[in-house]
């Protein structure tokens, strides 16, 4: 009960101020909407029908309410329904993340239990190093240099609209910082009494690999799993801009400049909900 009413009053805060945030965006979304238009506008009229001539927090216990029936609200720059949008781009990070988790956990449980299984040996070696390098690795110097070697001179992927390049820029940071816990968490488990007296009773190869070093700490990895779907998000939406992946990140960047305030605020919301739900 006490972390169901922790992640209520932290959805509530992040959603107060989300909104508070975005309003102090410098610009004028009137402004940019007059720009692109190519008929005069009544500036006053528009602002009172898109509700910004009050203060952000006039609405906002109408809105909340709205939003915890799935009701964000339109777009101020197409007037499209907001909750439609959110779901589509919705299941296109959720592709991407899937992918990421999929890829980066098996390069990471191959890599980490090797470096496990022999402490010193080549591969614990590069597994130090490797994930020394992936976590120092910015994202947005990371991601172009991968257009660049895999799109250009090495056309594999597509540099636009593709979900290769994403996904690669986000499994190295990933299987990076999983590599080493796993073989961390395996290497303790290989010491373990369990291990030595499986190997004692002849138990040998994968089997003892999986059964008695990967399995003892498999509840950890997936409730560890949780906690980082946050920081996947948080990367999707730099990858997703970089490669132009139509995910909630893209639509996040794209509503920012544009001055586009009720999509800001939902795609935030959603955003953090998702990532509260993960750690709850």
């Amino acid at each position: 009960m006490k972390r169901v009413l922790a992640l209520a009053l932290n959805l509530l805060l992040i959603f107060f101020l989300s909104r508070a945030l975005v309003r102090m965006l410098p610009g004028d979304p009137i402004e940019t909407i007059v720009a692109e238009s190519a008929t005069s506008v009544d500036v006053d009229a528009l602002r009172v029908e898109l509700g910004l001539d009050q203060p952000w927090y006039a609405a906002a216990w109408t809105d909340l309410g709205n939003a915890l029936r799935g009701d964000f609200g339109r777009s101020i720059q197409s007037r499209d329904a907001i909750a439609p949008m959110l779901a589509q781009r919705f299941w296109r990070t959720a592709e991407l993340v899937v992918l990421v988790v999929l890829f980066g956990l098996g390069v990471s449980t191959a890599l980490g239990m090797a470096a496990a299984h022999r402490p010193g040996g080549r591969w614990d070696r590069f597994c130090t190093v490797y994930a020394a390098l992936a976590a120092s690795l910015p994202l947005p110097w990371l991601g172009p240099m991968l257009a660049v070697a895999f799109a250009v001179l090495i056309p594999i992927f597509k540099i636009s609209g593709g979900l290769g390049l994403p996904v690669l820029a986000l499994v190295i940071g990933f299987s990076g910082l999983w590599a080493r816990l796993i073989r961390f968490r395996v290497r303790e488990a290989v010491r373990s009494d369990a291990y030595r007296a499986a190997q004692a009773r002849g138990v040998r190869g994968i089997q003892l690999q999986l059964k008695y070093g990967l399995a003892p700490v498999s509840g950890f990895l997936v409730a560890y799993l949780g906690t980082q779907l946050g920081s996947l998000l948080g990367g999707a939406v730099v990858s997703e801009t970089l490669f132009d992946w139509p995910g909630m990140g893209l639509l996040f960047f794209e509503a920012v400049l544009k001055r586009d305030y009720p999509v800001v605020e939902a795609t935030a919301f959603v955003a953090a909900a998702l990532s509260l739900g993960g750690t709850a």
